[in-house]
């Protein structure tokens, strides 16, 4: 049972017909030799009772004349048939009157008392006894002794002809359920190969396909669902750990995640790196004043405007509550980072409306441009000293720090 266990869905299946039709056809010959060998058991005493009921009618003047000349021709008559290996006619008597042996120069003698009439199976021969009757009365017996050899190569013959039979069935058997052996075990393999790639490769978008429309296609069918549904949860779930709900901007963890890349790639390329922290100033007046449901209308619109104003090397992202962030990548020169801090303004000017009015966006922004050897830890302390710069001078303004100069 262990090693079945540990065979594949193929190779088990194969092994199920292969038992199920051995033992069906197993069945089939074992019943069809046993009723032939009792059929042909009936058949040969019927023969050797017809024959034997022949010589007794033939002898019946032979033996009523005691004319033993004419009993041991017709005796002899019997030798013809191979399978009979003895003759005897006993007198009313019961004494031998004549016997004939034959068959492949055995000599089986005759019973010294004539056996009961009728046909009598014994080991590897048939007796068989019939009356020799004249007028009515019993005068003589006549004994017919046949060995068994004609039935066994009969049975044996049967028995080789059944065997070929269940090979050529069994391989027949095997060869039309194979096609439909592989639309049984061949959606059960997809599904343990999917779900292989799945375990080791972490790739939700493997899919498992079948054209059957039985229990496996709906267990397939209800599978796909499973990885749809996954693989959906772990969007979801990416987005939750890499962006920001309500903004749908990067959110710190990313912003890490792409400042750490940046700077490795500019120590590579020769190049700097510019980290722009935002915070809106007198965003705690929106919340407070407004409700916190035009707060986070205010940011989403800070978002997009903040968002449509980067460069193509630039990207934004969202730290929390009023603080946003933006790396421009390959920064060729501080110029480039003012121009950056100035579309940001611009995008900036136009006044934020809702359905009760409108209200100014401000922000106080501070830019940091990376120098040889600083990390991001580095650079943002760089970005958070250029904010409080700009905070204190007044607010809605930006300042820039790269090295020791500010602006």
């Amino acid at each position: 049972m262990v090693r079945f266990q540990k065979l594949s869905i193929k190779h088990k299946l194969m092994l199920a017909v292969i038992l199920t039709t051995s033992l069906g056809l197993l069945v089939s010959v074992v019943g069809m030799i046993t009723y032939d060998y009792f059929k042909q058991r009936e058949i040969l005493a019927q023969e050797m009772s017809i024959l034997t009921r022949v010589i007794a009618s033939r002898s019946a003047a032979a033996l009523s004349f005691n004319d033993e000349p004419r009993a041991k021709e017709n005796v002899s008559s019997l030798m013809l048939r191979r399978s009979v290996t003895a003759g005897c006619i006993y007198d009313g008597s019961g004494n031998v009157f004549v016997k004939a042996s034959g068959g492949s120069g055995a000599s089986d003698p005759c019973p010294e008392s004539p056996r009961p009439l009728g046909e009598h199976f014994n080991d590897g021969y048939l007796d068989v006894a019939k009356p020799v009757e004249l007028n009515d009365q019993q005068i003589g017996t006549v004994l017919v002794r046949t060995d068994l050899s004609d039935l066994n190569t009969r049975l044996g013959g049967q028995l080789l002809a059944n065997i070929t039979i269940m090979v050529v069935s069994l391989l027949t058997a095997l060869l039309l359920t194979l096609r439909l052996q592989r639309a049984i075990y061949q959606p059960i393999v997809q599904l343990g190969e999917v779900a292989h790639h799945i375990t080791h490769e972490g790739n939700y978008s493997f899919r498992a396909s079948t054209s059957n429309e039985d229990e496996l296609g709906e267990t397939v069918t209800a599978f796909n669902t499973m990885l749809n549904r996954i693989e959906q949860d772990k969007k979801t779930l990416t987005n939750l750990a890499y962006f920001d709900p309500l903004t749908e901007l990067p959110n710190r963890r990313l912003f890490s995640e792409h400042l750490d890349s940046a700077l490795k790639q500019a120590q590579r390329g020769n190049h700097r790196v510019g980290v722009m922290l935002i915070d809106l100033d007198r965003f705690k007046e929106v919340n407070d004043t407004l409700g916190h449901d035009i707060g986070d209308q205010y940011l989403q619109d800070c978002a997009q405007r903040l968002t449509a104003a980067m460069p193509r090397s630039g990207k934004a992202y969202r730290l929390a509550g009023d603080e946003f962030t933006v790396i421009i990548r390959e920064l060729r020169d501080r110029e480039e980072a003012e121009e950056v801090a100035e579309r940001i303004f611009e995008a900036f000017q136009p006044s934020f409306s809702w359905s009760g009015g409108q209200r100014p966006i401000l922000a106080s922004i501070g830019v940091a441009l990376s120098q040889p050897g600083d990390d991001s830890s580095n650079l943002l302390k760089k970005a958070d000293l250029a904010v409080y710069r700009a905070k204190g001078a007044g607010r809605n303004n930006y300042q820039i720090t790269a090295g020791g100069d500010a602006h």
